[in-house]
C-alpha cells in the first residue's frame, strides 16, 4: 500500500513546490531561458519530424503503418516492410496453434478447438489489410506478397468452409449436453454423466463425430503441408512432420 501512495505523494509535493514558491528569479536566468526556448523548438518540430518520416516511409512503399496497441497513454506503431510485417506477425499467432497442424481427439476439447479456429479466421482477415491496403493501391512490389495474398486468401475459405460445416451444429450439441449433464451413448440406451466422464467419451457420441474429425485432419494437413511453407513454424515441437 505504500509503495503505491508513494508516487502519488511525490508528484503531490512537486506540485506544491511548483505553486508555493516564487519562481520569478529564475526567469532571468539564461540557462533557464535558452531551455525553454529549446523546449518549444522540440515540441513544434518533433511531431513535424514524425509526419515526414511516416509520409516518406508510405509513398515509397517501404513500410507499413499498423497500430497495435491504443491506450490511454497513447499507442504504439510499427514500422516495417509490409512483407517482413505480415510473415512475422502470421508466425508468432501459429507458433501458439497446435491445433491447426495437429488434433488429438483423446486430449483435445473439440468446443475450444472450434472457438481457436474462429478467432484464428478472424485473425487472418484483420492481418490480411496490412497486403491488401499495397494491393488496392497496386503497389505489390514483388511476386512474394501476391503469393502471401493468395494464401492467407486460401486459409480464410478453409477456415471459414470448416466452420460453416462444424461449428454451430457441434457447439449446440455440445451446450445442450454440458448443461443436461448427460449425454446419450450411440446406437445404445445407455447415458454418460457429462462431467464425470473424459472429453475423449463424450465427444464420440456425437451424431457427426466422424465428419468433424475428418475436417479436422483436412485442417490439420492444410496448414502441415501448404500453409507452413510460406511461415515456417516450427513444427517439430508438436511431434509434427511437414511431410505429414
Amino acid at each position: 500500500m505504500v509503495r503505491k501512495l508513494l508516487p502519488i505523494a511525490i508528484i503531490a509535493a512537486l506540485l506544491i513546490l511548483l505553486f508555493l514558491k516564487d519562481w520569478s528569479p529564475l526567469a532571468e536566468n539564461k540557462f533557464f531561458v535558452n531551455l525553454k526556448i529549446l523546449t518549444n523548438f522540440l515540441i513544434l518540430i518533433l511531431p513535424l519530424f514524425l509526419f515526414a518520416l511516416v509520409w516518406f516511409g508510405w509513398t515509397l512503399n517501404k513500410w507499413a503503418f499498423k497500430i497495435e496497441k491504443l491506450t490511454l497513454g497513447g499507442f504504439n506503431i510499427l514500422f516495417d516492410n509490409p512483407v517482413k510485417l505480415y510473415k512475422r506477425s502470421v508466425q508468432s499467432f501459429l507458433d501458439t496453434k497446435r491445433t491447426l497442424f495437429l488434433i488429438d481427439p483423446s486430449r483435445d476439447n473439440f468446443d475450444e478447438t472450434l472457438t481457436s479456429y474462429y478467432k484464428t479466421y478472424e485473425f487472418f482477415r484483420n492481418e490480411m489489410k496490412i497486403l491488401d491496403n499495397q494491393r488496392k493501391k497496386g503497389k505489390f512490389s514483388d511476386g512474394e506478397q501476391e503469393k502471401l495474398y493468395a494464401i492467407t486468401n486460401e486459409i480464410i475459405q478453409k477456415l471459414n468452409e470448416f466452420l460453416t460445416s462444424h461449428q454451430n451444429n457441434f457447439k449446440r450439441w455440445y451446450k445442450y449436453v454440458s448443461d443436461n449433464n448427460k449425454v446419450k451413448v450411440l446406437n445404445a440406451e445407455e447415458f454418460l454423466e457429462f462431467h464425470l466422464t473424459p472429453i475423449d467419451k463424450i465427444q464420440e457420441q456425437y451424431y457427426r463425430y466422424n465428419e468433424i474429425c475428418e475436417g479436422f485432419e483436412e485442417i490439420n494437413q492444410f496448414f502441415t503441408q501448404v500453409v507452413n511453407m510460406h511461415f515456417n513454424v516450427n513444427l517439430e515441437k508438436w511431434g509434427v512432420s511437414s511431410n505429414a
